[in-house]
């Protein structure tokens, strides 16, 4: 049950990419489709779900297997990460979201790297500590990845309500009489 839902998740979060990045019109995409954009959302949109089926696949039970899930546990902290600064910046240099919402994305990015950081740090510096906060820092993971997640869908919600303005009018050609 718990595999099963794990893997709806990131077949949800995998089509709200999706559908940001191609929207349903050039307009519409917040990577205005993009090749890059559009590319880059692709992968940070389907990593999840590859993870989890990759780990639900390979279990490091063989000692020989030990090497390759290490290089996939490192993959799997890099790749996203790569392809998530590509899609924010892409995000932020289209301007198809006004500013500052363009920058939202490099926000996010910059509060999940600090959750994931700051962990990382205090096992290294004080495992002792760390230890001691084993409820603490799944909540902190918890709660950066939710806030950033939450809030960018609120801004694209509030976003997506906004009225384009109008377009200019160039040229009209004379009135019929």
């Amino acid at each position: 049950m718990n595999n099963t839902l794990t893997l709806l998740g990131d077949v949800l979060w995998a089509s709200a990419i999706l559908i940001l990045s191609i929207g349903l019109s050039r307009e519409g995409s917040v990577v205005a489709r993009k090749p890059l954009g559009v590319t880059a959302s692709a992968v940070v949109a389907v990593w999840p779900l590859t993870t989890t089926l990759v780990s639900l696949g390979i279990t490091a039970q063989n000692p020989g297997q030990a090497s390759p899930w290490q290089l996939w546990t490192y993959l799997s902290i890099l790749v996203p990460f790569m392809f998530g600064v590509l899609t924010a910046v892409q995000v932020a240099r289209t301007r198809v979201v006004p500013a500052p919402w363009n920058l939202a994305p490099l926000w996010a990015l910059g509060v999940q790297t600090v959750a994931w950081v700051v962990p990382q740090l205090i096992n290294v510096t004080a495992p002792a500590t760390f230890a001691e906060m084993g409820t603490v820092i799944p909540a902190l993971g918890t709660l950066g990845f939710l806030a950033t997640t939450l809030g960018l869908g609120v801004v694209a919600i509030v976003l997506s309500n906004r009225s384009r303005a109008e377009s200019t009018l160039v040229f009209e050609s004379s009135p019929r009489e």
